[in-house]
Parts: structure tokens; sequence; C-alpha cells
């Protein structure tokens, strides 16, 4: 009995192991989409493109939204009434503000600016 024991015992180490090492970090990336300066765009629907399973979350009323990504490496969609945005994220972004009038998207991480460019947008 006392082998039989112990044998359980050393299964459920390594498989605690074993699963501790599978696990992904996930970053969670904040956005913030507004159609005109200080106007939210609430339903917009925000892609990762070419992600399978399909990775994707929707605008709340104050043009917020949340994704929890394994690499941040990604190319973007949103998908509002009308015009296709498309850009594209990097390493060490946690909050990413578009302005769909203004044309551009900023990056942030940890409340600092990272950088700032001009969005792609076509059928505008």
């Amino acid at each position: 009995m006392k082998n039989f024991s112990l044998k359980i015992l050393v299964i459920l180490f390594f498989t605690t192991i074993t699963e501790c090492y599978c696990q992904q970090k996930l970053n969670l990336v904040k956005f913030e989409i507004f159609a005109e300066e200080n106007q939210p765009m609430a339903g917009a629907d925000i892609f990762v493109k070419n992600s399978s399973p399909i990775i994707a979350t929707q605008t709340d009323l104050d043009g917020k939204a949340k994704l929890k990504l394994s690499d941040l490496n990604v190319e973007i969609r949103i998908g509002v009434m009308g015009p296709s945005i498309t850009f594209k994220l990097f390493e060490n972004v946690d909050l990413v503000k578009v302005n769909i009038k203004k044309q551009k998207v900023e990056y942030y991480s940890k409340n600092k600016i990272l950088k700032k460019r001009k969005l792609k947008i076509k059928g505008y």
C-alpha cells in the first residue's frame, strides 16, 4: 500500500510540473476606438487577422475593449460601418488608441506613449 501511494504521488507531481510548463503567458491589450475626438465608437469589431481560432472582441458604449493575446506581433483589423481599418501591434504594448477621423493610432505602454502611426483605411 505504501508503494502504491508513493507511485500516485510521483505521478501527480510530474503531471503538475508538465501543466505549469504548458501554460502560455497572455498579454492584456486594451483598445480605445474613437470616431472623432472624444466621441467613442461603440460596437466596433476588433479582430486579430489570420488567427485560428478567431480572436475577436467588440467595443463597449465607451469605445473600449480588451484582448488577451499570446503574441503581440500581430495585425489587427477593426470593422466598423464603412471603412476597413488595419494596423500592427508590437511587443510591450498594453493600450492602443485609434482615432478614425484623424486616421491615426497611438501605442502606449505603462501609460507612456511609444509610437504614433497613420492608419491604413480602405473604403472610407
